[in-house]
């Protein structure tokens, strides 16, 4: 009898391969607690993915592809694979197929698709096959998951786990945390009850926030920390401190355990009041090992954050990065330029903020254009302006222009107010912040002068709102390339950390 899973991760067009498939890792985690061998194939690390594919086909039970619409291009092809070399059964999963699940339960090549969390839909499928039965239902819906009964993430599944957990986070954090660096991330919650029109929680019932126990955590990341040799972890929760009580619960645990790792994680401004965030929390989120905030800050103008429904004050913000640099903490803040609806002065507030923001030590920024994720509420109002088409089938969601019309982080769209400058701002303000390539990544003295040089022309160009004949900025972009090439030839002669460059902004 077959009893083999097997997960695949498409290539993104991007390129980014920073974090593990964690989507994959639990899915597998639970898979394997019902008593299936799991297979992930990472198609980024592989050389010839279709050969790796075609190996693991034959003694198969069911396929499991997972992605997002930045992978649909590559996950097309190899649903299409799949089903035209084998009669393996595939289904599809992720935040694209959550999105438009009929569109996917449509194509030719996928039999079966699941919204939402996947952990318990895919093991009822794989008992359903494993049985000779076919479910009549092709879409299996959205459900929510007790996450204390969830089994803990199995990273092992991952055959390339060690090459995530020591490549480079360009996060500013790397610079104050000890090196070399051991990371991994890690999900204590799932939703977020904001509103935020440019998010998909909304649209794909995400803002119930639902969590794991402190006590459940602390055991994982115990687990974790002691197997994998971490020295540092990513809490990738949409909202980590809903519950403040709850996080004080698992500081305080973190400190009693002596884990001895650092942490970073996401956080609302308006949590820095007297009731979340105050000093006495403070004070403990910095003994626990937290070295690092991420602030979806998004604006500087009232107006922008009011169409984005936000619920914060560019006041609130500015309070929020004042209390993190108070004790140590990196603000890495995420901003976004060219809302539907916003004007060339709301941009222009939100540049002010940041260069404002700038006399903190322990700010940084990463900035973007507006990405319109599908179906989120101001994607739609696009689409009923006649901005956005929206594809009408998953080989629709193939076309590169259509997918960097939705999700690329610095591109110039349709509906811009003013498209080559806030293109231009994004690139000029992330190159000031490092966001691509810290100086603390370089070992060649002559190239972090150069890097070093590019960002203060950078400040130059922030700090005078002139983004106009961006000469310098072709020269990064050669820069760069000439540096990661090297990189590269080094890595492959065993004289260089093997790494994974981010190139992707905070918001």
């Amino acid at each position: 009898m077959l009893n083999k899973i097997l997960l695949i991760r498409p290539q993104n067009i991007y390129n980014y391969n920073n974090y593990p498939p964690l989507n994959l890792i639990c899915l597998g985690a639970q898979l394997k607690n019902s008593g299936y061998e799991v297979k992930i194939i990472n198609c980024a690390f592989e050389k010839d993915p279709w050969l790796a594919i075609r190996r693991e086909l034959k003694d198969t039970l069911l396929v499991g592809v997972s992605l997002l619409t930045s992978e649909a291009l590559d996950a097309y092809k190899i649903v299409k694979y799949i089903k035209e070399n084998s009669d393996v059964p595939v289904v599809a999963g992720g935040a694209h197929c959550t999105l438009f699940p009929d569109q996917m339960a449509n194509s030719e090549y996928i039999d079966y698709v699941i919204e939402g969390e996947g952990e318990d839909h895919i093991v009822r499928l794989a008992d359903a096959i494993s049985k000779g039965e076919r479910p009549d239902r092709k879409v299996f819906s959205k459900e929510t998951l007790d996450m204390e009964k969830l089994p803990p993430p199995e990273y092992s599944l991952d055959e390339n786990i060690e090459r995530f957990i020591t490549g480079y986070l360009t996060d500013k954090l790397s610079e104050y945390v000890r090196q070399p660096m051991r990371w991994l991330p890690y999900e204590s919650s799932r939703g977020c009850p904001s509103k935020c029109t440019f998010c998909i929680n909304i649209v794909t019932k995400n803002n119930l926030y639902r969590k794991k126990s402190a006590s459940k955590v602390l055991d994982e990341i115990e687990h974790i920390v002691n197997k994998y040799g971490l020295t540092h972890l990513k809490f990738i929760d949409d909202n980590f401190f809903v519950d403040i009580a709850r996080v004080r619960e698992i500081c305080e645990g973190m400190i009693e355990r002596g884990l001895g790792v650092t942490w970073d994680g996401e956080c609302r401004c308006d949590y820095f009041n007297d009731r979340m965030i105050n000093d006495e929390t403070l004070k403990l989120l910095k003994r626990s090992g937290l070295v690092q905030l991420t602030l979806g800050i998004e604006s500087g103008s009232r107006h922008t954050l009011s169409l984005m429904k936000k619920g914060i004050t560019p006041e609130q913000a500015e309070h929020s990065v004042e209390r993190c640099d108070k004790y140590g903490i990196i603000a890495r803040s995420s901003f976004i330029l060219e809302i539907p609806g916003e004007t060339l002065v709301d941009i222009k507030q939100t540049i002010k903020l940041m260069n404002r923001l700038r006399r903190y030590a322990f700010f940084t920024c990463g900035v973007g254009t507006f990405r319109p994720y599908p179906r989120c509420e101001l994607t739609q109002k696009l689409v009923k302006e006649g901005y956005l088409e929206e594809p009408e089938d998953f080989k629709g969601w193939t076309d590169r222009k259509m997918i960097d019309l939705y999700t690329s982080a610095e591109y110039i769209r349709p509906w811009q107010v003013n498209g080559k400058y806030s293109e231009s701002a994004c690139y000029y303000l992330n190159m000031e912040s490092a966001v691509r390539l810290g100086n603390y990544q370089i070992n060649d003295r002559m190239d972090r002068l150069k890097n070093s040089l590019f960002m203060k022309v950078a400040k130059v160009r922030n700090r005078t709102y002139f983004y106009r004949f961006p000469f310098d900025k072709e020269l990064y972009k050669r820069f760069l390339k000439d540096f990661y090439r090297k990189r590269q030839d080094l890595e492959k002669a065993g004289s260089y950390p093997v790494a994974s460059a981010e190139e992707e902004v905070y918001s």
